[in-house]
């Protein structure tokens, strides 16, 4: 991994299939895969939890590692009071992210078409990588 300060993930979710995903699997997947706080924002629209899900898979590039690695509950897509949306971290996620010293981190989401994607952009300040 390069000592770069600027690390990127992004990530492109196929809504259909995500919303195949729920029907078969129910509330164990949703409740494994999202915060209570995101299903809730959600209200069930498979659009913005793909959003979310691209945001966790685009998170976990960023942090150097794939899907399996951390838990989809330790990245959590959170709203401001206007619904800009950011990242909480916790658990594994946490700490590699202060492992990669990220001081900093911005995050896009869209949804149309029957896709989902998600840019995420972390700033990591003296990176001993």
């Amino acid at each position: 991994m390069s000592n770069a300060p600027l690390l990127t993930g992004v990530d492109l979710v196929d809504v259909t299939r995500l919303q195949y995903m729920i029907e078969q699997s129910g509330s164990e997947f949703l409740t494994s895969g999202w915060s209570t706080a995101e299903l809730n924002l959600c209200e069930g629209d498979a659009s913005r939890l793909a959003a979310r899900w691209a945001a966790k898979e685009a998170t976990m590039k960023a942090l150097g590692n794939g899907i399996g690695t951390f838990s989809p509950l330790d990245i959590e897509v959170i709203s401001d009071n206007v619904g800009a949306p950011s990242l909480r971290l916790q658990g594994t996620a946490q700490q590699r992210a202060e492992e990669l010293k990220v001081e900093y981190w911005s995050l896009a989401l869209s949804h149309e078409g029957g896709f989902a994607l998600a840019f995420v952009v972390a700033l990591a300040g003296g990176r001993n990588v």
